[in-house]
């Protein structure tokens, strides 16, 4: 089921939100932003295509701007 292109508005209030902290969850980032998660989850994978952010596995999924987070040593 395809739910057509995020809404720019959405991924902007997503990319200033992860410009303010170091990694979030997707509810988390609904939540602040005011915003429903679904349109969210779908901003956000719009963005990890567009390599503006990434998707981090630490016992559950984070998403950070891309490089702001430093990889486990």
């Amino acid at each position: 089921m395809d739910k057509g292109p995020a809404d720019p508005v959405v991924k902007e209030k997503v990319l200033a939100y992860l410009d303010t902290i170091e990694k979030a969850k997707s509810k988390e980032i609904a939540k602040a932003i005011g915003e429903l998660k679904g349109a969210v989850d779908n901003a956000v994978k719009e963005l990890a295509m567009e390599d503006k952010v990434e998707y981090l596995y630490i016992t559950t999924t984070f998403v950070a701007l891309k490089g702001k987070v430093a990889p486990p040593e």
